[in-house]
C-alpha cells in the first residue's frame, strides 16, 4: 500500500511539474512581480515554513532540507523519504487609488531523500518553483490634453509564468559531529510580459501590442556544511552554513510588437510588426545563509536563520530591476511526547515562526520589505508518515510614495512520507 502513495506521489509532482512548463499561467497576482524575475518563491517544506521558514541550521531525519546540501545527510539507514506538497495565497492589495484582491493556488515542490553507505552519507533531490510571476494591470490616460486629441487611451501590462528548479544534494558526515555538503541545481522558465497601448476611440492612431518573453536556463551549485555539539542533558547545538557562488545564467529575450489601425473610411485593417532577438544571460549574486538550532532529542527545537544576495548587480537585457536582499527567520517547534500510544494530540508537532525580509523586489527605485508570522502542525500518520500544514499572514510594502501595501494569508501542505525500503525481513 506505501508503495502505491510513493509513485502516486511522484506521478502527481512531475504532472505538475510538466504543467507548469508546458502552460502559461497566473500562479500568483502582485504588481511586485512586475520587474527583474518576479516574485520569489519560499524554499521548504510545510515543515520549515510553520517555523518561520528555518533551515539552514536544523538537522532532522524527519524531515528534507532543500537548500543545505549538509543536511541531506541527516538520514538513518533505512528511511527512503519523499515530501511533496502545494501551497495557497489569498493577497488584498491597496495603494492610495485603488484596491484588488487575489486567489490564489500552486504545486509547490516534490523532494525524495535516500541514505548512501549505511548513516555516512544522504542524498535529495526534487524539483519546486523558484519565481513567480502575475499580474494584470490596465491604466486609462488622464491628461486632458491627450484626451481631447487622441480620445480613451488605455495601458495595459501583464505578466505570466516564472522560473523554476531542479536540485539535487548530497551530504557526507565526515565526524560524528561534523557535515559537509555540495549541491547542484538547474534554473530553467520562462518569463512573459505583455505592454499593450489601446485607442478606444480613435481608430486614426495604431494599437501597439508588444511581448517580452525571457527565456533562460542555467546550472549552479551550492555547498554547505554543519557542526553539532552535545551540551548536555539531551540538549543539541546545530550550527549551518551554505553559499552558492555568483554565477551566469544563459537567457534570450524575445520582443514582438505588432501595430494594427482600423480605417473607418474604407473598413479597412493595416497591420505591421516586428520582431527581434537579444541576448539576455544575468549574473546570480553570491548567496549566503548561515543559522544555528538548539533542540533537545524528538521534543523540541529553536532555530534563527540568516540570508543575504546582493541582486542590485543583476542586469537582465541591461536592465537592472532588483535591490539588495537579506531575511531575519526565527522558528520553534514542540512536539510533546512523539511516542504516546493514548493522547494522540501528544504526538502531534506545534509550530511558530517570525520573518522579515528585504525582498529583491524593487518599486519606484526602493527596496520592498517583508515581514510575517507562522503557525504550523505536524500531524503524524503512524506507518505511513506525517501531513504537515503551515499558516503565514504577512504584509509587504507600503502606500507611501505612491506605493502598494499588500496583506496576504498563504498556507502550505505538504505529505512526508516514510518507506523502509533497506530492510531485511527474517522469517523463522
Amino acid at each position: 500500500m506505501q508503495y502505491k502513495i510513493f509513485f502516486l506521489a511522484l506521478l502527481t509532482g512531475v504532472s505538475a511539474a510538466l504543467h507548469a512548463q508546458e502552460s502559461g499561467s497566473i500562479g500568483t497576482y502582485t504588481p511586485y512581480s512586475l520587474y527583474g524575475l518576479g516574485d520569489f518563491v519560499p524554499a521548504g517544506t510545510a515543515a520549515a515554513m510553520g517555523m518561520g521558514g528555518v533551515h539552514t541550521g536544523i538537522r532532522s531525519p524527519r524531515s528534507i532540507d532543500m537548500t543545505n546540501p549538509a543536511g541531506a545527510s541527516a538520514r538513518d539507514s533505512l528511511t527512503f523519504v519523499i515530501d511533496f506538497g502545494g501551497d495557497m495565497r489569498n493577497v488584498y492589495a491597496h495603494s492610495a487609488a485603488a484596491k484588488s484582491s487575489f486567489n490564489s493556488a500552486n504545486f509547490h515542490h516534490i523532494a525524495f531523500a535516500f541514505p548512501l553507505m549505511g548513516t555516512r552519507a544522504g542524498v535529495n533531490f526534487g524539483f519546486m518553483p523558484y519565481t513567480r510571476v502575475g499580474y494584470d494591470i490596465e491604466k486609462h490616460e488622464t491628461r486632458p490634453d491627450f484626451i481631447l486629441e487622441k480620445g480613451d487611451v488605455r495601458y495595459q501590462y501583464k505578466g505570466e509564468d516564472g522560473l523554476s528548479v531542479i536540485f539535487l544534494n548530497a551530504g557526507f558526515n565526515i565526524l560524528p559531529q561534523w557535515a559537509v555538503g555540495i549541491g547542484a541545481r538547474y534554473y530553467f522558465g520562462k518569463i512573459s510580459r505583455y505592454y499593450n497601448t489601446i485607442f478606444r476611440t480613435n481608430y486614426y492612431f495604431f494599437d501597439t501590442y508588444s511581448q517580452q518573453s525571457l527565456t533562460a536556463s542555467g546550472f549552479a551549485y551550492t555547498f554547505g556544511t554543519q557542526y553539532a555539539q552535545d551540551l548536555g542533558g539531551g540538549r543539541r547545538l546545530t550550527l549551518g552554513v551554505s553559499l552558492t557562488p555568483r554565477i551566469t545564467i544563459g537567457a534570450t529575450e524575445r520582443t514582438f510588437i505588432t501595430s494594427h489601425s482600423y480605417s473607418t473610411a474604407a473598413s479597412a485593417y493595416t497591420d505591421t510588426s516586428r520582431s527581434q532577438n537579444q541576448d539576455a544571460a544575468f549574473a546570480m549574486p553570491t548567496i549566503i545563509s548561515a543559522g544555528a538550532s538548539i533542540s533537545q532529542g524528538d521534543k523540541w527545537t529553536a532555530g534563527i536563520d540568516f540570508g543575504w544576495a546582493d541582486w542590485s548587480r543583476t542586469a537582465i537585457a541591461g536592465r537592472r530591476e532588483m535591490s539588495k536582499a537579506y531575511d531575519i527567520k526565527l522558528g520553534a517547534a514542540y512536539t510533546p511526547n512523539r511516542y504516546d500510544v493514548r493522547y494522540y494530540s501528544r504526538r502531534i508537532t506545534y509550530r511558530a515562526g517570525l520573518r522579515y525580509s528585504q525582498t529583491p523586489l524593487l518599486y519606484a527605485g526602493q527596496g520592498i520589505a517583508d515581514k510575517a508570522a507562522s503557525i504550523g502542525l505536524g500531524l503524524p500518520f503512524k506507518g505511513v508518515g506525517e501531513l504537515n500544514f503551515a499558516a503565514e499572514y504577512g504584509q509587504r510594502g507600503s502606500t507611501n510614495n505612491g506605493g502598494i501595501k499588500e496583506n496576504y494569508v498563504s498556507f502550505t501542505l505538504s505529505l512526508t512520507l516514510f518507506e523502509l525500503w533497506f530492510l531485511k525481513y527474517k522469517y523463522e
